[in-house]
């Protein structure tokens, strides 16, 4: 994007400040959190990105989105701003084919994984990574997660996600090693929960 171009941009607000070590940061917090599923990671680092994407979801993308990566957002989420700034920080292609992102960021859980590509037996690496917006990521609370990188379990707290998420995520993980990874952020945090990670309930949870 030209000079003159990014002048007429009146929504394009600035990307990381040290692009090499603001990325090494993030990614480095997205790592432990794929590591240690459950644990809640903390983007610290000042980015003022397009008011439809959340500070963590906007770090993560700047971080690890480029052009070899195709991104879907939410209708929701997908303001002239917000693809605006996509484009000209991370060099990303924005698509409107959910089945075709490599990463998508979403104003909510989705009712159905069917809609995102989950890899193939082969390339299962080709899996979609979820960065899923919410009000309230926390530790504690009715979920309780299990497998690689839990010592026994670990529970959070993800008040706005629906029961019927969980159960349409478990009947995908009959397929494994193809799946999907998610992150769920809201602020400047993150919690991750790759598609090694087993999500189980408590009672009480709707």
């Amino acid at each position: 994007m030209s000079a003159d171009n990014l002048a007429r941009t009146p929504h394009l607000t600035p990307g990381f400040t040290d692009s090499v070590t603001e990325s090494q940061t993030v990614f480095r917090h997205l790592l432990e959190a794929m590591a240690r599923p459950g644990t809640v990671q903390t983007v610290d680092i000042d980015i003022e990105g397009p008011d439809t994407l959340d500070r963590a979801a906007t770090a993560i993308a700047l971080a690890l989105v480029d052009f070899e990566t195709p991104l879907y957002l939410a209708p929701a989420l997908a303001t002239d701003a917000a693809e605006t700034y996509l484009k000209f920080h991370c060099g990303t292609r924005i698509t409107r084919d959910s089945m075709e992102a490599a990463f998508a960021i979403l104003d909510k859980a989705p009712e159905t994984l069917s809609g995102f590509n989950s890899g193939t037996d082969e390339y299962p690496e080709t899996g979609a990574t979820l960065l899923i917006q919410v009000d309230t990521v926390k530790a504690g609370g009715p979920l309780i997660l299990s497998g690689p990188g839990i010592k026994d379990t670990t529970n959070i707290d993800l008040p706005e996600v629906p029961s019927a998420f969980w159960t349409a995520r478990t009947a995908q993980q009959r397929y494994f090693p193809r799946g999907i990874d998610l992150v769920f952020v809201s602020g400047g945090s993150m919690v991750a929960i790759p598609r090694t990670t087993n999500v189980s309930l408590t009672a009480g949870k709707e």
